[in-house]
């Protein structure tokens, strides 16, 4: 296959670039600024970020991020960013390699995810206890999730990229009921390394939970006309609180258990969060995109042929209606997986962080698919851009 020109969207620039080196704080953004206003200035090009840092202030990280994507007075698009770990990328240094449009990691490098943190400025009261459990808890499902969303479609990848060998999983575990999902997870286990395989294993029992509120949502709430007929999302957010809490107590029939006392509130913030995400119109575009770049992989010659019987007005919609329903349950594990990266302490190495979806690309693995690849490799791809945010 003839090779095309290596791409700048894919390949870091260290003559264009920042480096994050140590913990990332007021002082480190303001040693970076110059040089990202320069480049911001100069031109469009992608900008790289070079990462060795053990993470620090979440609101630092979150500065640098929006600085590097601002966009400038032109109003033409941000800079495309490439992130690089060459060493250590932990806690808010993990969070800022994700949030490139093309991660790489160097081998030998690792990637280390644990929840949030904080050292309170007062004593710890009863009272503040309670507060910060809670705050921790909304904090860590809100960068689970933002993890979800940044790396959703590198999951997709790596899932479309090993589809293949599903039927060669199924035969050797003699399980023919196997899921794909299953089938992945599975390969992914075989391909990582032990800290890997517990955060595996800690996001196919979360997803279970997920599976079986979804089943229960289905059965009670998404499957009544009247819901449909809701004009306020807001509405919706109530059917959609009720039924979980219905499901909680479903699930929680002890006569001493109560929602305050046993962690029950918690999980229904939990699970309310997940699925109004998985609703959310930002979410909707990003699925758009997806089934656009990734459908075909997806579709069976059933589900083919009964969108050949729709008009072309009616025909993308509908697509992209069948097509949820292929993505809904990798969503749920991915998210799934990034709460288990919430919890605990869990380093992983470059591999691990490719096979499971949440990096673009390991150098010197020439063996193992990339985006860059199929950019690269592929004369025919015109829309490199669209490729790399898949």
């Amino acid at each position: 296959m003839p090779r095309s020109l290596p791409s700048i969207n894919f390949r870091p620039n260290p003559g264009r670039a920042v480096y994050v080196q140590g913990s990332i704080d007021q002082s480190l953004i303001d040693r970076l600024t110059p040089s990202i206003l320069n480049f911001h200035y100069q031109s469009r090009d992608p900008v790289s970020v070079y990462i060795d840092s053990p993470g620090g202030n979440t609101l630092s990280a979150e500065l640098l991020l929006r600085m590097l994507s601002a966009p400038n007075q032109e109003f033409t698009s941000s800079c495309r960013l490439i992130t690089v770990v060459t060493g250590r990328a932990a806690s808010a240094a993990a969070d800022l390699l994700s949030a490139g449009d093309y991660a790489i990691a160097y081998p030998g490098s690792t990637i280390y995810y644990h929840g949030v943190r904080t050292s309170p400025a007062v004593p710890v009261t009863v009272e503040v206890a309670s507060y910060l459990t809670e705050s921790l808890k909304v904090s860590n499902d809100k960068y689970a999730l933002q993890l979800a969303r940044r790396s959703f479609g590198r999951f997709i990848f790596q899932y479309v990229n090993r589809r293949f060998q599903f039927p060669t999983v199924r035969q050797q575990q003699n399980n023919s009921k196997l899921t794909d999902l299953e089938c992945f997870t599975a390969m992914a286990s075989q391909a990582v390394s032990e800290a890997a395989r517990v955060v595996i294993d800690q996001a196919r029992i979360r997803n279970l939970r997920y599976n079986a509120l979804l089943k229960h949502l289905q059965r009670t709430v998404f499957n009544k006309r009247k819901v449909t007929k809701l004009t306020r999302f807001a509405q919706v957010e109530a059917a959609m609180l009720k039924g979980i809490v219905e499901f909680e107590l479903g699930n929680n029939k002890d006569s001493e258990w109560t929602f305050k006392e046993n962690g029950g509130l918690a999980k229904i913030s939990d699970d309310f969060l997940l699925l109004t995400e998985y609703h959310a119109p930002h979410l909707n575009d990003q699925l758009a995109h997806l089934c656009d770049r990734w459908g075909d992989y997806f579709l069976t010659a059933t589900e083919t042929e009964q969108l050949n019987a729709f008009s072309d007005e009616e025909r993308p919609s509908k697509r992209q209606e069948m097509l949820k329903q292929h993505f809904q349950p990798l969503w749920f594990f991915f998210v799934a997986l990034c709460h288990a990266l919430q919890e605990g302490e869990n380093e992983l190495t470059a591999i691990d962080a490719f096979r499971l979806g949440l990096i673009d690309e390991v150098v010197g693995h020439a063996d193992v698919p990339t985006l860059r690849m199929w950019a690269e490799f592929r004369p025919d791809e015109t829309d490199t851009a669209a490729v790399a945010t898949a």
